[in-house]
């Protein structure tokens, strides 16, 4: 039974933190979810910066294209962890305590490797399935056109004449005086 609260070390392991059930399938969430943002700006810039009208098949390659590239940092991010930890580590001179926090830190990163590699491998999947692929994009789409569809322009005032600007540049002078006044009282020492 995983302990209630996650920070506290489980009852089975040595004073190792409990896991979630499944630690791949939370990264899948996580890279979902960065892969439709990464797939949402490309579209903004695509169809808004570049005016290209929506295509189906080249928007296919757009979310391929994000999909391999997280998928190329989180093997490299792997790889990193794996090779830090099979670093060999000296160990004369130190503590028990601290050969066994080294190994400690060693077992973590060997499992954060073996995690990310697992959510690279899910990932793949939906690459190579032509429905998920399209199911992401479709999501990152709609949350594209709903982003859009609620931006709203800034509304610009009407037109000042001098005067009106100088009387509130000084409306504005005055409450920055007020403002430099309030926090000299503030910076006083007590007593005064």
């Amino acid at each position: 039974m995983p302990s209630p609260d996650a920070s506290r070390p489980s009852p089975r392991g040595a004073g190792r933190p409990h896991l979630p059930a499944s630690p791949i399938e939370e990264g899948v969430l996580v890279a979902r979810s960065a892969l439709r943002l990464s797939i949402k700006n490309s579209i903004i810039m695509l169809t808004l910066r570049d005016e290209k009208p929506w295509n189906d098949d080249d928007m296919i390659e757009l979310a391929r294209r994000e999909i391999e590239t997280l998928m190329a940092e989180l093997t490299q991010t792997a790889e990193r962890l794996e090779e830090s930890s099979a670093a060999p580590r000296r160990t004369f001179g130190r503590s028990r305590r601290a050969a066994a926090n080294a190994r400690q830190d060693a077992e973590h990163q060997r499992t954060r490797a073996r995690i990310l590699r697992g959510v690279v491998d899910r990932l793949r999947e939906i690459e190579e399935d032509p429905a998920q692929t399209h199911a992401l994009l479709a999501v990152a789409r709609e949350e594209t056109l709903a982003e859009l569809t609620q931006a709203r322009l800034i509304p610009l005032g009407a037109e000042q004449s001098e005067e009106e600007r100088r009387a509130s540049m000084d409306a504005v002078k005055e409450d920055l005086r007020e403002q430099l006044a309030l926090q000299q009282l503030k910076d006083l020492p007590e007593g005064y």
